[in-house]
């Protein structure tokens, strides 16, 4: 997949998704879909978005946090076999440009749309004043051809990243699992801690999420762990290990079931399944280790309700 993150581009014949993509959320898939197929037809196909959310540059929001870092966008949009993904820089100029303008010279003239597809409610240009109207507007003018998908319903309500993010912030990782279409999950490389799970037989993995991320209420979740090709299950703190450290940055600590190995620099994601319980702090490293006995059995006892297999898998 090429991946462009400057305004320096040129490309002829797509197929073109726009959007914010934040969630890359089942609604979303629609639109992606949509311009993969058209690959039949002998265009590429285009995921066009930003590379920050718009609210940053416009409203000076640099606490906003997503659900997807950039790196993890660009792996699912990867797997979802799309061609081009476009990044483009979200700046005040850019920002500025009307719907025309940016219909001719962007869409049209550097990302060569033939084909562009969008959901309902999309607006762009200054101030947002351009909407699908507009896009059915020009599509003679310019050459291309509009679809226009509606909002995805899911339990009587619209699909968006607003209700992913709301799922999140209460631990519902169920429903917003059934709304992504995919387990959340958190990226990094594993890094090295002061090691003092080793000290009360709980041996753990280390990831720190970079301040971009959006994170789930601190606690203790089931996950699923995922490296080079192989699969574990394990339990997952998110938090700042008050009963051991207290630190003040959030720490993603995951114990590995049935795994006796070094991870240490390697890349590995964290699905997060389910939140079991709140972090909180214990009176003793004694009273910690009788606590996480029962994490542990309350993980494999879900795990097995649900049918996941224990044990190594291939992902």
């Amino acid at each position: 997949m090429k991946h462009i993150t400057n305004s320096e581009f040129h490309f002829h014949n797509t197929a073109v998704a726009l959007g914010k993509f934040e969630g890359i959320h089942r609604g979303h898939q629609l639109l992606i879909r949509q311009v993969v197929e058209a690959k039949e037809q002998g265009f590429s196909s285009m995921v066009f978005t930003f590379d920050r959310p718009p609210r940053m540059t416009l409203k000076g929001d640099e606490g906003y946090r997503q659900i997807y870092t950039k790196e993890e966008r660009h792996r699912i949009l990867k797997q979802m076999d799309v061609d081009i993904l476009v990044e483009h820089p979200f700046t005040k100029d850019f920002a500025a440009l009307t719907p025309k303008r940016f219909i001719r010279d962007v869409l049209v003239g550097r990302a060569g749309a033939k084909l562009v597809v969008v959901g309902k409610d999309f607006h762009f240009g200054k101030k947002r004043s351009g909407s699908v109207k507009d896009l059915q507007k020009y599509q003679e003018e310019f050459g291309y051809r509009l679809i226009v998908i509606d909002k995805l319903q899911m339990d009587g309500r619209d699909v968006s990243s607003t209700r992913v993010r709301a799922c999140l912030k209460k631990g519902d990782m169920e429903t917003a699992r059934r709304l992504l279409g995919r387990t959340f999950s958190i990226s990094g490389s594993v890094v090295r801690g002061k090691q003092l799970g080793r000290k009360i037989q709980v041996p753990t993995i280390n990831l720190l999420p970079p301040p971009e991320k959006l994170l789930p209420p601190k606690g203790v979740y089931i996950s699923r762990i995922f490296e080079s090709g192989r699969t574990w299950f394990g339990m997952t703190n998110v938090g700042v290990k008050p009963t051991v450290q207290d630190q003040s940055e959030l720490n993603v600590e995951t114990y590995i079931f049935d795994y006796d190995g070094n991870l240490y620099g390697n890349d590995v994601r964290v699905e997060l399944l389910h939140h079991t319980r709140p972090e909180r702090k214990f009176a003793s490293l004694d009273a910690l280790r009788s606590q996480l006995d029962l994490d542990l059995q309350t993980g494999r006892d879900y795990l097995e309700e649900h049918g996941f297999t224990g044990g190594l898998t291939e992902e």
